[in-house]
């Protein structure tokens, strides 16, 4: 592998899909745009505007669904190996818990009918827990009659509950109502 001078090579993956613009130097952000990679803006966990992300997305999903399923699987790895991405009819992102508990994670970008979700529902049955992240606030009420439902600002207060024990937060949410009052 040729070294390019200046770059610390340890750190710079272009098998990610996804990466922060602004973390990038001159150099490797070139190194993406020939590799096919788009500029994209999203709010990421937050609102508003966001951040630019540097994106190669080969899925059938939005870049919106795209990005948040990404930052949702890096959130979860800080806590846990044990970690998912799936590409298939399984849950977007699946972790695993030290008590061997699996927990399940959907993102939703759009809003699905009840007759899309059923399959869905099925397979989210099989796990210990799961639940929904909406990209868009609008679409909050609908997927919490499936379910507790997230927005992409108070999903990451959610993940650390599973590993900090604040069965407060998990309790409130294993029926529909999210602690969330505010849009993202």
């Amino acid at each position: 592998m040729a070294r390019i001078a200046g770059i610390d090579h340890t750190r710079f993956n272009t098998e990610r899909k996804i990466h922060v613009k602004s973390e990038l130097n001159k150099v490797r952000l070139d190194i993406l745009k020939s590799l096919g990679f788009h500029e994209v803006r999203d709010p990421g966990f937050s609102q508003g505007n966001g951040t630019a992300f540097l994106v190669r997305n080969e899925t059938g999903e939005s870049d919106a669904h795209f990005i948040l399923w990404n930052i949702i699987y890096d959130e979860i790895r800080k806590y846990t190996p044990k970690v998912e991405y799936n590409l298939t009819r399984l849950p977007d992102v699946t972790f695993g818990l030290d008590e061997g508990r699996w927990i399940a994670v959907e993102v939703e970008a759009t809003r699905k009918s009840e007759k899309e979700l059923m399959p869905k529902m099925v397979v989210l049955g099989n796990y210990a827990d799961y639940f929904f992240v909406v990209t868009n606030w609008d679409n909050l009420e609908h997927y919490q009659e499936y379910g507790a439902t997230f927005t992409r600002r108070t999903v990451q207060d959610k993940i650390a509950s599973y590993f900090q024990g604040d069965s407060s937060l998990e309790s409130k949410t294993k029926h529909g109502s999210s602690p969330d009052s505010t849009k993202s």
